[in-house]
């Protein structure tokens, strides 16, 4: 847990730019000063400035109208793969999961209420977009955002549910509070997440939560198929003590 850091120690300017940075997404991939300043709050006056700073330093580049991130930012990315203990610590497990199922195997952490892959194996047997090194997900129909939502006191994991962004991404995704709820609870009583095709047509998933000594959830450790290869029922058969014995290594 991090300690309690007082305002008056924070930078404000450091928190403005880095928040203008996040600003661009898929959906945003540019932006004009306006549409920033709208996003974010700022005054077009203050978001033009951070931009053009942005600019100076290499992490966005301009036509003179719009904004863009550049590979520079990546650098940022690649910074915690390299030095953040838990990517290090996870990834000679990942591949011997996917060796010995000779599956996709991936960890995943949880991040302003998105999953994020920190981890994956090198072993890919089908095509898929979606389990990418520092892909975002979404929490609602993802086996390690169940996890995460399972590890919670039922009525925050109801309050996040009903502030999260519920995409209808497959028509097999469940999006309903009320039956995503049940779906939690199930996962709550059994310990591991499966997810059948709520996030990719076709895409088949399972997952064991990865916790601290004090037992507190960090992550999960999934292992990714698809229908052509097999069945959630055979996943699960042939695979989920593979898992556990991987997340005993991964705990405390």
């Amino acid at each position: 847990m991090q300690n309690e850091i007082h305002q008056r120690d924070l930078i404000v300017g450091l928190q403005k730019g880095l928040a203008l940075i996040q600003l661009f997404s898929k959906a945003n991939p540019r932006l004009t000063v306006p549409q920033a300043a709208k996003m974010s709050g700022l005054t077009q006056s203050a978001a033009r400035r951070f931009f053009l700073t942005l600019v100076h330093d290499g992490y966005l580049a301009t036509d003179g109208r719009y904004y863009w991130l550049t590979a520079k930012n990546l650098r940022l990315g690649q910074a915690y793969v390299d030095s953040a203990q838990f990517p290090r610590m996870v990834r000679p497990i990942v591949e011997y999961v996917a060796s010995r199922t000779e599956e996709h195997a991936s960890v995943g952490v949880i991040d302003d209420n998105e999953l994020v892959y920190i981890a994956r194996s090198k072993h890919t047997p089908f095509n898929s977009t979606s389990v990418r090194l520092g892909e975002r997900v979404p929490i609602h129909c993802t086996a390690g955002g169940r996890l995460w939502l399972a590890s919670l006191p039922e009525a925050e994991c109801e309050a996040v549910l009903q502030r999260v962004t519920r995409e209808q991404r497959t028509p097999y995704t469940v999006t309903d509070v009320p039956t995503l709820m049940e779906r939690i609870a199930q996962v709550r009583r059994q310990g591991y997440a499966t997810i059948e095709q709520e996030f990719e047509i076709g895409m088949l998933v399972i997952a064991v939560p990865l916790a601290d000594r004090e037992g507190l959830y960090w992550g999960a450790l999934s292992l990714t198929s698809h229908q052509s290869r097999t069945s959630l029922k055979a996943l699960c058969r042939d695979h989920l003590d593979l898992l556990y014995s991987a997340q005993a290594m991964l705990v405390g």
